[in-house]
């Protein structure tokens, strides 16, 4: 039984860290995750918190991680842990009974799971921690008490540190398909040798009669007897995907003007530099952002680099937004949780040539004209 404790604890502290992480890595997307879950849960009240509970929740599951693998304080870290999994328990098992939420987040955008695998996740780390529960009062700490009391305020400091660095600029490690030097156009199309949907061709028919309607494959289809065919009207086809093949990293990605449906391709596929100014909510961002990104669009202007404004704010709300920030260059609009993906910065800049993500900054960190011609402009 030591060697299946031993291998627990170094299993979930592990797990723990690893998870916690990521997660500290991109705080506002694992935000994001907080907001469904309270959105599901009838709870709205708590959104305007969610950035700094996830932050609080990364750095929780860092500290018990290292807690546990250094066996430090371990009546408080099993009790804490045991609570924990059992809550994470039950809202997976509800995400994959009812399909609410599509993926926990558990490990951002590193690693997607689906309801029923982070269902099982949290089942199989139950186990573990339920022998670590059990047996915790035979792990004997590997430090005396003074370093274990330093070993937890730099497990809580340094995480803390670093969410907040990363909620302040932008991810360390970025796992998004809009990464810096990757090709959107190539992330929107499925590589060659992809395995395609698998589907089946169904034709439905109405009985003339009943007025019923049936789908029936090519082989069940009496299409040789006369008097049913006569008896029966085609309605329509079908083509119903019964396994579904690899999908392309973007699938949502789409742009569009007042005056036009669709600008995606005169936006995405102009060779030359251009600036993306994003920001998701306009009213959610602050006019004071503005002023450096404002400052770098009219130098970028003036030396024939245009740029675009994106945002799912409406017209009515953005002209004003616009006038009042003096900006040149048009908003056109794109979906709310794509540009949310996009960049962690409500508004960030993107520079993009072509289809490809040169560069992306925090609105704390907004670049000058000199910076980038250098960096970009002037090779």
């Amino acid at each position: 039984m030591k060697a299946a404790v031993t291998f627990s604890r170094i299993f979930v502290g592990c797990l723990f860290i690893l998870s916690g992480f990521i997660k500290a890595n991109d705080p506002i997307g694992f935000s994001y995750k907080l907001d469904e879950y309270f959105e599901l849960f009838h709870m709205p009240f708590l959104i305007p918190l969610t950035v700094y509970m996830a932050m609080g929740i990364c750095v929780l599951e860092i500290a018990l991680g290292v807690m546990l693998l250094l066996g430090e304080f371990m009546e408080f870290t099993a009790w804490l842990l045991l609570l924990l999994i059992v809550f994470f328990t039950f809202l997976t098992g509800y995400s994959a009974i009812t399909g609410a939420v599509s993926d926990c987040g558990c490990f951002g955008d590193a690693l997607k799971l689906t309801p029923f695998q982070s269902f099982m996740k949290d089942v199989v780390l139950l186990v573990f921690i339920l022998v670590i529960f059990i047996y915790r009062k035979q792990i004997n700490p590997v430090f005396n008490l003074k370093w274990s009391k330093f070993h937890v305020a730099m497990a809580v400091l340094i995480p803390t540190l670093f969410t907040v660095y990363c909620y302040a600029y932008l991810p360390v490690v970025d796992f998004r398909a809009y990464k810096i030097g990757n090709n959107l156009r190539e992330q929107m199309t499925l590589a060659p040798g992809a395995k395609r949907d698998s589907t089946v061709l169904t034709l439905v028919y109405k009985d003339k009669t009943t007025g019923a309607e049936q789908g029936y494959s090519m082989k069940e289809l009496p299409y040789s007897d006369s008097v049913w065919m006569a008896n029966h009207e085609f309605v329509k086809q079908d083509n119903k995907v019964i396994v579904e093949g690899d999908k392309p990293k973007i699938t949502d990605f789409k742009i569009w003007s007042e005056d036009s449906p669709d600008i995606t391709a005169e936006v995405l596929d102009d060779p030359n530099y251009r600036l993306w100014i994003i920001s998701y909510d306009l009213t959610k961002a602050s006019k004071s952002s503005f002023e450096a990104i404002v400052k770098l669009t009219d130098e970028c202007e003036k030396h024939g680099i245009k740029s675009v404004g994106l945002t799912s704010t409406d017209y009515a709300i953005m002209d004003p937004f616009r006038h009042e920030i003096n900006a040149a260059f048009p908003f056109y609009y794109a979906d709310q949780t794509v540009l949310r993906t996009m960049i962690r910065s409500n508004p960030g800049v993107m520079l993009m040539k072509g289809s490809t993500v040169m560069g992306m900054w925090h609105y704390h960190a907004v670049p000058s004209y000199e910076k980038l011609n250098k960096k970009f402009f002037s090779k």
